[in-house]
């Protein structure tokens, strides 16, 4: 319990440095209007990721979180390898958000999987997590995936998040903070994504509806 409370304190401390950085950033083609993080990507050895700042589809890290938490996903192979792809990497995009709340690690490849809007809105996500000594525990069902594409570079993923199964943790006292887990379920969540250059599909906007009758099971 003291070594996750004081992981969360480095944490709280870390995780806002980085992702202020990486708000300040731009893209790798010297356009301003998209968020990049900053520094050298240095992820940590369990995470497995490429040498490179980058990691490419067929060397791309898998991101572990904490023991007591769980993320599930559905419905993610389609048939189409290119959907499977944006899809795979939506993935990772989701567990590395949660590997950074539950472990505080690997904040700096935050960078290669979201950018702009998306990028600040996990930020914020994160960064309120870490301020408040917080992580979660339980098990998040992904389910209902749905790739659109826009072009050969772009695309919109959607997808439903039942989270009735995880709780907020209080990494001060180990509890967790239960609250109606019917207000958890049916939530929609849309995501556009860009491949860059490296072949992974970076989200650049997110966002999320509850209650959504696309997500009524």
């Amino acid at each position: 319990m003291n070594k996750q409370a004081s992981t969360a304190m480095w944490t709280a401390g870390a995780v806002a440095a980085a992702l202020l950085l990486g708000a300040c950033g731009s893209d790798d083609d010297g356009s301003q209007d998209e968020i990049k993080g900053a520094g050298d990507n240095k992820p940590s050895k369990s995470a497995e990721p490429s040498k490179s700042s980058e990691p490419s589809p067929d060397d791309a890290p898998r991101y572990k979180l904490a023991k007591d938490a769980k993320n599930v996903f559905e419905d993610m192979e389609t048939g189409d390898p290119k959907k499977d792809e944006a899809l795979a990497d939506n993935r990772r995009r989701i567990n590395l958000t949660d590997r950074i709340i539950t472990t505080g690690k690997n904040v700096d490849d935050l960078k290669n999987y979201a950018k702009r809007q998306a990028f600040v809105a996990a930020s914020e996500y994160i960064t309120a997590y870490a301020d408040d000594k917080y992580s979660w525990a339980g098990v998040t069902r992904y389910y209902n995936h749905r790739v659109e594409f826009f072009s050969d570079t772009k695309a919109q993923i959607t997808y439903c998040v039942d989270d009735s199964k995880a709780n907020d943790k209080n990494l001060k006292t180990g509890k967790l903070d239960h609250y109606d887990s019917g207000k958890k379920r049916d939530t929609l969540e849309t995501n556009r994504v860009e491949q860059n250059k490296n072949g992974i599909w970076q989200a650049y906007s997110s966002k999320r509806k509850q209650e959504a009758k696309e997500c009524e099971e």
